[in-house]
């Protein structure tokens, strides 16, 4: 049997806030620039569709952790087979071979050739190795994520080409406020009163109602004398 409450409850105006309902309020409002909105992706995050487009979701320094970048399963098995075929094709070089080659190319990095005079036993020429091993060669093991990268990258400069030609075609030229004959003759009655010594100025109650700071009461000044033609 149903409660009082219950019934009451199901009666009632005032919805359940669902975690669902929850989920509708975080929707990102991207309508606002048709090429963001073009390209935006809901199954990723805001900092991730910006990330992808080339854009920075905050303009300050990351405070906290950064997202690790997942990986599908076929980029991680092009991975392993990258380096088992480099582990397979690496050849490995022996004392020997290093100190009867002058060859950099034939030394692994890491190694070196030392030649010393016979006679006196001092060093004459040391030859750095320049021969790539197992385990040095990175860029072959990451090529699956690097085209992923390149191809995303790519992707991201024409979103901001874009983005560019968007803001340029509607920019709009920003028109220069002109003061008010009120405010011209509180500016002159300042000047009048004071000269330029803005100081003075911003500790007048009468004439600085507002108590505006001596940086803004000169900019206003300023902008007064230009007007006119006062130097």
């Amino acid at each position: 049997m149903v409660s009082v409450r219950k019934r009451k409850m199901a009666r009632s105006s005032v919805k359940k806030n669902t975690r669902r309902r929850k989920d509708k309020q975080r929707d990102i409002n991207i309508h606002s620039n048709p090429i963001i909105a073009k390209n935006w992706d809901k199954s990723l995050t805001l900092k991730q569709n910006y990330k992808r487009l080339g854009l920075r979701s905050k303009l300050g320094n990351i405070a906290g952790g950064v997202e690790q970048k997942v990986e599908t399963l076929t980029e991680i098995r092009n991975k392993r087979r990258a380096k088992s075929e480099l582990s397979s094709s690496s050849q490995s070089v022996s004392i020997e071979e290093i100190e009867e080659t002058e060859d950099p190319s034939r030394i692994p990095i890491g190694e070196a050739r030392i030649i010393r005079d016979p006679e006196t036993n001092e060093v004459l020429r040391v030859i750095y190795g320049t021969m790539k091993v197992d385990g040095d060669d990175n860029d072959n093991v990451s090529d699956a994520a690097e085209e992923t990268e390149e191809r995303e990258g790519q992707g991201a400069n024409s979103v901001i080409k874009e983005l560019e030609e968007y803001a340029a075609k509607h920019a709009k030229v920003r028109k220069e406020r002109h003061m008010s004959d009120r405010e011209s003759e509180w500016a002159k009655a300042l000047y009048e009163k004071y000269g330029d010594d803005y100081e003075r100025m911003k500790w007048d109650k009468k004439l600085n109602v507002y108590q505006q700071s001596a940086g803004d009461l000169k900019r206003r000044i300023t902008k007064w004398k230009k007007a006119n033609n006062i130097q």
